[in-house]
């Protein structure tokens, strides 16, 4: 009886013992975990690592060293707030998937730690066209708004323009344009012609047929001269009717 009984606190103590070993392999290799998930930006992951580590469970030295590094990931982790707005208004039925894992209550104002990089946040909701928004988390950021505007899909409204007086009345321009053209090459070549006869009766009672030849070269090119702006008159003038007409059809 009396070996029984010292048997059982060795017993006890051993097996305390042994859990102290345990609780101690436990917390190192927690902070090994934290300083590898640091390494590769993992900082959600190194975080929970870390509040392990942290414990009273943990040696001193393993708790202080934690503890330490925990408060850096905490100051690194970027973190972001998501928001939807339809017409708006916030959008409290909208749904949200972060890099394609849904999020519960994403639109309920809370900030939501993310790790630094690439992420893309999708909102859906009944009625509307889905939403993506491509962030890039940057280490230190705290709670960059990430919002997606919805748009409601409306039935088009089928609209008829009556003819108006506006629209009835339109006039082509190019008709004007040359229908202007020939009117100006005909007057100013009816007036040449005009004025040319005019110079040559003069002549005619003057000097004919004795009169000067540069004084005949130069009538002869008024005549010319008038004669071509009649036809360019006359051509404009049909080109501008011609497009009337097809303008009008």
């Amino acid at each position: 009886m009396h070996l029984i009984r010292s048997i059982v606190p060795a017993a006890l103590v051993l097996l305390a013992a042994s859990s102290a070993r345990a609780d101690k392999a436990a917390c190192v290799s927690a902070l090994d975990d934290a300083q590898t998930l640091q390494t590769a930006r993992k900082l959600k992951d190194a975080r929970a690592s870390l509040v392990a580590c942290s414990s009273q469970e943990c040696p001193a030295v393993v708790r202080e060293d934690c503890a330490k590094s925990l408060l850096d990931v905490d100051a690194a982790i970027p973190s972001i707030v998501l928001s939807a707005t339809v017409d708006g208004r916030d959008a409290a039925d909208a749904r949200v998937s972060l890099d394609g894992v849904p999020v519960d209550g994403a639109l309920d104002g809370r900030s939501l730690a993310v790790d630094p990089g690439t992420h893309v946040a999708r909102f859906e909701r009944e009625g509307s066209a889905p939403v993506e928004v491509k962030i890039i988390a940057r280490e230190g950021e705290k709670n960059r708004v990430v919002s997606a505007s919805f748009v409601l899909h409306r039935e088009p409204v089928a609209m008829t323009r009556p003819a108006t007086a506006e629209t009835r009345s339109a006039i082509p321009v190019l008709p004007l344009v040359l229908g202007g053209i020939g009117l100006t090459a005909l007057a100013g070549g009816a007036f040449m012609r005009l004025s040319a006869d005019a110079d040559a009766r003069s002549l005619q009672g003057a000097c004919a047929p004795k009169c000067d030849p540069s004084e005949r070269d130069a009538l002869s090119n008024r005549l010319v001269i008038s004669n071509v702006a009649i036809g360019v008159g006359a051509v404009a003038l049909t080109a501008s009717a011609v497009t009337w007409l097809l303008a009008r059809k």
